[in-house]
């Protein structure tokens, strides 16, 4: 994957706040020099001096100031698990100590300088430059955080701080494992592809051999069969065609591990399965299942293949929590020749119900659960194991009453390789067997 530098830059001015020291100072000041006043003693002014002296130091520099900084990636994409560099660069115009954070990172764990990347600098810097590094943990599209600064003298009263400028834009790609069989499409289109029709006509995968009869090509001629039976015999095949497949991701989660886990899986799975349909010249289509529909309609070819990947992403930069978001149908006209392939692990009734409504408009549907129960920590309590078995009796219940609608469900019941999930799925929609993809 070739790797292009990105980087976010922006000029921010930063408005003063006072130290905590400030009210002190003010009171011990103003309270000495009122009782010097008072009782006529020098010795209580000469103690409120110092203090006086540093407010009058402290506060002599208090008018915002202007932060200069940078922030660049070695990398604008990349594939879950890499590791990526990042470098931090700022520049202000008097000598402060300061204080550096990159806060709100999503989607990456912080690898270096440490889990919550800080950096501090003596008073006479004037400018910054570190570096970061930081590992892609989840696909989708993420900015890089936010970079804090705090200024302030050594001896000063006010400090500076303020948000200076966000992290670029990292788009994270899905693993994706090379599948070595493709799903059969519900109806092919008369494009040349990978799947084999049920018609015959040209194509690579042989069908059936009968007798010669007009207007069939010489080239079809099975010589064998031909001497043997001592009239003509032709090789009939069965065509390699194109077809629809609908790729619906549930991107509702509660929050928890197993969840994020369960929509990377979904994410790989998605992408690995659009990637060798797309190979095949199918058209190929994404349905994001969440709190805000995201709907691509199935096409072909380069262009499909980057719109389908910009989606996918934005799908996973929108987890949906299934505590603050209603549950509801999703209304998309489906195409009636696509294949509905659904990758979800059931925790949301919604999809469920979506699943049930577009079966009963006679569309084919396919579900591909992603079990995650095998993450879940072990029940430390009799509460815990009875709440365990009941939620596993839930997802049991779920997947028979699809089931029961003729929606096959294959159940994934860890982040193995995708091919096995198509192979078992197949069998599940018991299709004829199809030639091996690429």
């Amino acid at each position: 994957m070739t790797a292009t530098p990105v980087t976010t830059e922006g000029t921010r001015r930063l408005a003063p706040s006072r130290d905590e020291r400030l009210v002190p100072y003010c009171l011990i000041a103003i309270g000495g020099l009122g009782a010097s006043v008072l009782t006529g003693q020098p010795a209580l002014a000469a103690l409120a001096l110092p203090f006086a002296l540093a407010l009058a130091l402290g506060l002599r520099r208090s008018t915002p100031q202007e932060v200069r900084a940078r922030v660049t990636l070695d990398a604008d994409q990349v594939l879950e698990g890499d590791l990526v560099t990042g470098r931090i660069a700022l520049e202000w115009d008097r000598r402060y100590d300061a204080h550096l954070l990159l806060h709100r990172l999503a989607g990456v764990l912080p690898i270096s300088p440490d889990i919550t990347p800080s950096w501090s600098f003596p008073a006479g810097t004037g400018s910054a430059e570190v570096q970061f590094e930081v590992q892609a943990a989840r696909w989708g599209r993420h900015i890089m955080g936010e970079v804090w600064l705090r200024l302030a003298t050594p001896s000063g009263l006010v400090m500076w701080t303020g948000m200076v400028v966000s992290g670029p834009t990292l788009r994270v790609l899905p693993e994706s494992d090379r599948l070595n069989r493709l799903l059969d499409p519900v109806e092919s289109h008369a494009v040349l592809g990978m799947h084999r029709s049920r018609r015959l006509g040209d194509g690579q995968e042989f069908a059936e051999l009968r007798p010669y009869t007009p207007g069939d090509r010489l080239r079809d001629l099975n010589w064998g069969a031909t001497a043997r039976h001592r009239r003509p015999f032709v090789n009939r095949h069965h065509p390699e065609v194109s077809g629809d497949l609908l790729i619906a991701i549930d991107t509702f989660t509660d929050g928890s591990v197993s969840s994020t886990d369960a929509l990377a899986r979904a994410a790989r799975a998605a992408w690995a399965l659009a990637s060798i349909h797309l190979q095949a010249n199918d058209r190929v289509g994404l349905i994001g299942l969440g709190g805000r529909t995201q709907w691509l309609p199935p096409a072909g070819g380069r262009q499909a293949k980057y719109l389908l990947l910009e989606t996918l992403l934005g799908v996973g930069g929108e987890l949906v929590s299934t505590s603050t978001s209603p549950a509801r149908h999703v209304r998309i006209a489906v195409p009636v020749s696509a294949l509905v392939v659904v990758l979800t692990p059931l925790h949301a009734r919604s999809t469920v119900d979506t699943l049930e409504w577009l079966r009963a408009r006679g569309r084919s549907v396919a579900a591909m659960m992603i079990d995650t129960r095998n993450l879940l920590r072990e029940p430390e309590s009799p509460a815990e194991a009875l709440a365990w078995r009941l939620w596993s009796m839930e997802l049991e219940q779920r997947k028979r009453e699809l089931a029961d609608l003729g929606i096959p469900v294959v159940t994934v019941a860890d982040d193995g390789p995708i091919g096995q999930m198509v192979s078992a799925l197949r069998r599940a929609r018991k299709t004829p067997a199809v030639r091996r993809g690429r």
